[in-house]
């Protein structure tokens, strides 16, 4: 089995003339992913990605007797016809799913690949044919390879199993009548197992005893199964073995109840929309895991990269996989494109352990009892170890998945999070809510302050509304990052900013909520602290998004409080901490009030700050009575309320926030006026590997302070230069939005490389890399 990439120096063109599948075309060269255009950030023609397009390349190749020859494409996007050699040798449907072609009965020594792309929304397929909330680019914009094998291979492998038993089926493409077929089993590099078995079948299937180590979230165990055909191998698979269970009480992994907490994630990037490797695929994974602490997402609304799927397995990160598609259902031709893309996916993806729930049905389509019967028929025929779900937006829709999945976008921010589950379906159902906020409270990263603790609070609503509700087995967020779309949606300018991070993978204030819900020590105070930015200059509450025990607030060296986790959120694991005493003892240790009397005028100067500085008749009365007490003016009192309450924006304040787990401090934050602001500039990695495509990291620049607050409203322009093996992705003009901007560079070749990110305002920095050549 010999592998060969063909991912570089490709000749493209826009439209296609059939003349040119037997001689070169004048174009440009591209190396894949390829996008068939750079996409502009936003307001631009939603149309410059659709259209027919030429791919081509030539290579030489000499292929022996008795072998033979595939093409493998993991995605392009929306319809490939694939020419080798001046022959017509299929068209695949579908932008989403892999597709093989074999082309050993036309190689030669010098040979021509040719790949006619359509990317035009035809309404003849899955998700096309009315209008859908998401661009879908064009182009070939996952991998293509030369896969080499013997005269019998498989067409498939699949492995599942649980801790006692291994369950292995293979489909055979044999030319031979009969073969001796061997399965060997490792864990790492150490062969555990073998297996043989003579077949003539097209079908092997093996059920063996075996004492396997669970994959599970926390210690996701992996196996390789490596499959031979007559002595040559012909497969190998990377799997791991748990066992899932649902119910009307919750979803089970490996007999162990899980709380599905997560998030919706549009594998989109700014400029080149789907066109990334490998390494921003994981990447993703690694952000939804590590920093949003989430312990599933939903591939939404399509079945995403194998490298994606991939890093999931890697790090214990659970998937809800689906067909694709938005709300549109066709005609019976459209259907049947759409049972090829969920056949392929369930085949495809099989082995990945992190996948536990298949999606039949269209996202938020209507019901359709005969298709939706087919759907779930078709990937229980294939796979019995997982769960369907199928996401619907209603209630009582007739139910032939396992699991009762629904979008449930009833809050509007003063409401009830959730419907109750007896309002949407049967109490005995598994349940499931797979979208909720989003569209109903969008937005922007560069918004005003309040707007953005909002958003956090209509996420924490809802989460904390989910982990009451009897019987609901999770809650997953719309959604992880902003998006592309049509013009129909998002804000005007074909971004729907409906994410907890922009489209450029930086938190908004709302991720705070997921990734205050994990084990890993998180604290992040939702607010600057100035006063200027909310509504009549007060600020009577702060919220800090925190797994911390509790939270002690300084004001310089002060200890002004103690602060617990919110009784108002009591059943997330961990409720945010609310503070609204600013005060603390200060007026009593200050001041030459007795401590009655300090604590009576604390209580006031809150309310006061918390009603827009309006005081009840009571209070006047009693302030009136201190003031004459301790013979003070008027002027006396204001200064009282400047000095302790109104004051938070002079030079003076200096506020330290510390966050304490089994009494030690794990986190602190500072906050207080500062104005030396300089650029902070990261990149993801340092080193980047060119080898089976060109390899990308992200490079992140942000307005800080000397406090490493981010200056949320700076639209600082910087420009982007680079030098030796990378090349910048998008255009070098570049400007911060809510005080960060992030950008990604490209391998060109192997060696060092050199980024210049330069402002008038703040310096130049630099960044650099090193591009090795991958193993």
């Amino acid at each position: 089995m010999i592998k060969t990439s063909l991912n570089y120096k490709w000749l493209f063109q826009k439209g296609f003339n059939s003349i040119s599948v037997n001689e070169d075309i004048e174009s440009d060269v591209v190396d894949l992913p390829h996008s068939v255009t750079l996409v502009p950030k936003n307001y631009f023609d939603e149309t410059i990605t659709q259209g027919i397009f030429t791919y081509q390349k030539t290579f030489p190749y000499q292929l022996k007797k008795d072998r033979r020859l595939f093409l493998i494409c993991e995605g392009i996007m929306s319809k490939a016809t694939i020419y080798f050699n001046g022959e017509e040798l299929t068209t695949h449907v579908g932008g989403y799913t892999a597709f093989k072609v074999e082309l050993t009965e036309h190689v030669k020594e010098e040979n021509r690949l040719t790949i006619k792309v359509d990317s035009r929304e035809t309404g003849d397929h899955p998700p096309f044919g009315h209008v859908v909330d998401y661009l879908t680019y064009g182009g070939i914009y996952r991998e293509v390879d030369l896969l080499e094998t013997s005269l019998d291979t498989m067409d498939y492998l699949l492995v599942d199993g649980n801790e006692r038993e291994l369950n292995i089926r293979a489909k055979l493409n044999l030319k031979n009548k009969q073969c001796q077929c061997q399965f060997d089993l490792y864990d790492g590099e150490k062969l555990i197992s073998q297996y043989a078995e003579t077949s003539s079948d097209d079908i092997i299937t093996l059920k063996k005893d075996h004492q396997l180590e669970l994959w599970t979230i926390d210690h996701p165990k992996l196996y390789i199964l490596k499959a031979y055909i007559n002595g040559e191998l012909v497969e190998e698979t990377r799997f791991g073995v748990r066992s899932i269970k649902v119910d009307a009480s919750g979803f089970y992994l490996n007999g162990e109840k899980v709380f599905l907490r997560g998030l919706n994630r549009h594998q989109s990037y700014p400029y080149v929309g789907y066109a990334m490797p490998a390494s921003a695929q994981r990447k993703d994974v690694d952000i939804l895991k590590d920093e949003l602490q989430v312990t599933v997402v939903r591939s939404s609304h399509y079945p995403p990269s194998k490298h994606f799927l991939d890093r999931c397995d890697e790090v214990g990160l659970l998937v809800f996989t689906e067909l694709p598609g938005w709300q549109h259902i066709g005609d019976d031709a459209w259907k049947n494109h759409a049972l090829n893309d969920l056949e392929s996916l369930v085949i495809h993806d099989y082995n990945h352990p992190s996948i536990v729930m298949i999606g039949t049905r269209i996202n938020e389509s209507k019901d359709d009892d005969e298709f939706y019967q087919k759907t779930r028929d078709l990937v229980k025929s294939i796979d019995q170890s997982r769960p369907t779900g199928g996401v619907r937006f209603f209630a009582n829709s007739h139910l032939f998945e396992d699991v009762y999945t629904v979008n449930d976008f009833i809050h509007s921010g003063q409401n009830q999070g959730l419907t109750k589950k007896n309002k949407m379906t049967k109490k005995h159902h598994p349940y499931l809510v797979t979208e909720f906020n989003g569209h109903m409270f969008p937005t922007k990263a560069f918004d005003d302050e309040t707007k953005r603790i909002n958003h956090s609070l209509r996420h924490f609503k809802v989460m904390n509304d989910a982990y009451q509700m009897d019987g609901l087995m999770g809650a997953i967020g719309w959604c992880m990052n902003d998006y592309h779309t049509h013009r129909a949606f998002g804000s005007n300018d074909h971004i729907c900013y409906h994410g907890v991070m922009d489209m450029n993978r930086n938190p908004k204030y709302a991720a705070s909520v997921y990734a205050s819900q994990g084990d890993k020590p998180y604290l992040n105070v939702l607010s600057m602290m100035h006063i200027g930015d909310r509504p009549s200059g007060e600020i009577s509450s702060v919220m800090v998004s925190t797994n911390c025990d509790y939270v002690e607030l300084y004001k310089g060296d002060t200890l002004i409080g103690t602060h617990y986790p919110s009784k108002r959120f009591e059943h997330l694991p961990h409720p945010p901490i609310i503070i609204d005493d600013f005060i603390g003892n200060q007026i009593a240790d200050h001041e030459v009030f007795s401590k009655k009397d300090a604590k009576t005028i604390k209580n006031i100067m809150l309310y006061m700050l918390k009603h827009s500085l309006q005081m009840r008749l009571r209070d006047k009365l009693l302030f009136g009575y201190i003031l004459l007490k301790y013979k003070m003016t008027y002027n006396d009192a204001v200064q009282l309320y400047t000095k302790y309450v109104g004051g938070w924006g002079n030079n003076q304040t200096h506020l330290t926030f510390k966050g304490y787990q089994n009494g030690q401090c794990v986190k602190e934050i500072q906050k207080g006026v500062n104005d030396d602001y300089r650029l902070n500039v990261l990149s993801d990695e340092e080193t980047l590997f060119h080898g089976h495509t060109y390899d990308v990291t992200r490079c992140t620049v942000e307005l800080v302070n000397a406090f490493k607050e981010r200056a949320f409203y700076s639209n600082e322009v910087v420009i982007i230069k680079t030098e030796g093996a990378v090349e910048l992705i998008g255009p070098a003009l570049r400007v911060l939005q809510g005080g960060v901007e992030s950008f990604w560079v490209k391998s060109i070749k192997t060696g060092d490389a050199k980024i210049k990110i330069v402002s008038n305002n703040y310096g130049t920095y630099e960044i650099e890399l090193k591009i090795k050549k991958s193993i």
